[in-house]
């Protein structure tokens, strides 16, 4: 090890009296019973400190350690009284100022009044007078340097060199104890705490509970000033933040990324993880926390799929080092496998309730679905609604007027599940009730709208048509209340779309409706059908369309009507190919088949 000096000659005998002035050892550091507990390497630079400042008079000493992982070296102001003051800690990257240089060089500096630092000494340099720095050595290795500033009475002397570095021994190895015996403390401390939550996680299945105990446990082997678990959503493979600890209120912009967006983004899409060591020139970083200047995030998986992305922030500058990243990818292991378990019995229950749902909604659809099509004379009637696996509000009926009258009704009520088929049960009990009272046909749809947006949420609505079939006369008397036109095909080829009427129903309280006859000769055939059927999609999006529906009618308009009615389904069914219709099937068909005796 060499020394860095003025430019004054070599320096001479020393003084015995120099000599004689008091000397560090490793025991006056260590102290009587040796390293005795984590707290203990606080107090073993607070004394290396205040000693070294003594043993060569200066004015400021700092003790500078490599942090784990040695990208920064660490040091910490004690005040020379020490009573009730904090100490105030200063980071500095590896190879820069006066200590990262004497690391670096493997050598000491000194420097007398007025001298300038090497020129290539890199990033800040305190301000000072006279300085002495030595750095400070592990099995051969560096790893930190005592930094001695503005020595009082003068420049600092060959007998202070020669003190500092002798002490340099003393307190190296003092730290090398020290941090071996945090070593030992820290593996041993993450493998009680990794066992406590597999013992912890092997039972709770709730989410937030799983969660939660994680960053309880994970704070006590990995600092942060806020957590973070990120899960991609099934179907759209956004991240979003399922759980987190100490975000601001009102950041709901960093609640959910996309896929590469962000350093969480990131690593779900590359599926490795990351240390940030400062934010503020990562562009990949998206600001949820003004106060956050570094990040370390891991990926959650299983059989080599990432299911979402486990993210920490700390408010300092390369707060994170690769034993942080090894002990959080360690905690995601864990948790991905309770989060998964957690999540897929919550789905689970889910898709219980969703069935139970399904299942309730089902019979009540069928409840009022009419049992078959009634035979009345000169005409063939036919009928079906066949459920899709989330039960729609899709509706058709046929409802006896008089005894020469017949009421055909179909609906489509806005919704799914439950929700849908009640609001389709009101619908029914309304159209039920004002047709018992014989009113006009515009006066039924007028009377149901208002029933409708009054016991309804505004965001609901049903599309209906309604008609009344005089099968004596052979006249339709109709109004459509905002429902897909029914198709009249008439013998010579023409073709009605029944569309007069007026708006959906429940829309607005006020709503007008007109009505309007329709004759009906032999050969004409109508057909009654919901948006399941014409809106179908095939695997390129396209749908099956009124044109589609009309042709399919028309080759088959010589048929009897269920047979009409199951072709039109199987048509609808072959073009939605290997996905199948994603909407209930409902249609009524009705043929003039001859004169009315």
């Amino acid at each position: 090890m060499t020394s860095d000096s003025s430019s004054s000659a070599p320096p001479g005998p020393r003084p015995a009296a120099e000599h004689a002035l008091p000397r560090i050892s490793a025991q006056s550091l260590l102290g009587p019973e040796g390293i005795t507990g984590p707290g203990h390497f606080h107090e073993l630079l607070r004394s290396a400190t205040r000693q070294c400042r003594k043993l060569v008079d200066c004015e400021q000493a700092r003790v500078w350690v490599a942090r784990r992982g040695g990208r920064r070296l660490v040091a910490r102001d004690f005040p020379e009284d020490g009573a009730g003051t904090q100490p105030q800690e200063h980071r500095l990257p590896r190879g820069e100022g006066l200590a990262g240089w004497v690391m670096t060089q493997q050598r000491t500096l000194r420097l007398g009044t007025g001298e300038p630092p090497p020129a290539d000494v890199k990033g800040a340099r305190p301000a000072f007078r006279s300085a002495l720095v030595i750095p400070l050595l592990r099995r051969g290795e560096p790893f930190g340097a005592i930094e001695c500033l503005d020595k009082r009475g003068g420049d600092f002397t060959d007998a202070d060199f020669d003190r500092l570095e002798v002490a340099a021994e003393s307190v190296a190895f003092a730290l090398d104890y020290a941090l071996l015996y945090q070593e030992i403390e820290r593996r041993a401390l993450e493998k009680e705490v990794l066992l406590d939550i597999t013992r912890a996680l092997a039972s709770p299945f709730d989410l937030e509970e799983v969660i939660e105990e994680i960053f309880k446990s994970l704070r006590q082997v990995v600092d942060y000033d806020a957590a973070a678990i990120y899960l991609v959503q099934r179907g759209t493979g956004v991240l979003e933040m399922v759980s987190e600890h100490g975000y601001p209120t009102g950041s709901e912009h960093a609640f959910e990324l996309q896929m590469g967006q962000g350093i969480v983004g990131w690593v779900a899409k590359t599926g490795e993880s990351v240390i940030v060591p400062d934010v503020s020139t990562d562009k990949r970083y998206v600001a949820a926390r003004p106060e956050t200047r570094s990040e370390i995030a891991t990926p959650l998986m299983l059989q080599g799929r990432v299911f979402g992305v486990f993210n920490l922030e700390s408010e300092h500058v390369d707060a994170y080092h690769e034993g942080h990243l090894e002990m959080l990818a360690a905690f995601a292991a864990q948790a991905a496998v309770a989060v998964e378990r957690a999540r897929s019995a919550r789905d689970l229950m889910e898709r219980r309730r969703l069935e139970k749902e399904l299942a309730i909604a089902r019979e009540i659809q069928r409840s009022f679905l009419p049992a078959g099509a009634p035979s009345i004379p000169g005409f063939d009637l036919a009928g079906t609604s066949i459920t899709h696996d989330e039960v729609g509000g899709d509706y058709f009926d046929f409802i006896p007027v008089s005894e020469t009258r017949l009421g055909l009704a179909v609906a489509d009520v806005s919704g799914k599940g439950i929700p849908a088929a009640l609001l389709m049960a009101g619908f029914r009990m309304s159209l039920l009730a004002e047709i018992r009272n014989e009113f006009a046909i515009r006066a039924v749809m007028r009377k149901a709208n208002s029933l409708l947006h009054e016991s309804t949420e505004r965001d609901k609505f049903v599309t209906a048509f309604y008609g009344v079939l005089d099968w004596r006369n052979s006249i339709l008397i109709f109004s459509n209340a905002g429902h897909n036109p029914p198709l009249v095909m008439h013998r010579d080829g023409t073709t009605e779309h029944l569309l007069d009427g007026g708006l959906a129903l429940g829309v607005l309280p006020d709503s007008s409706y007109e009505e309007r006859p329709i004759a009906l000769r032999e050969g004409d055939v109508l057909v009654f059908y919901t948006d399941g059927v014409s809106e179908a999609e095939n695997e390129h999006g396209e749908q099956f369309g009124e044109e589609r529906l009309e042709q399919v009618a028309r080759e088959n308009a010589d048929r009897p009507a269920a047979d009409l009615l199951a072709a039109i389904v199987d048509a609808v069914v072959v073009w939605t190919g290997e996905r199948g219709p994603s909407d209930d099937l409902t249609l009524i068909v009705a043929r003039k088949t001859g004169p009315t005796p």
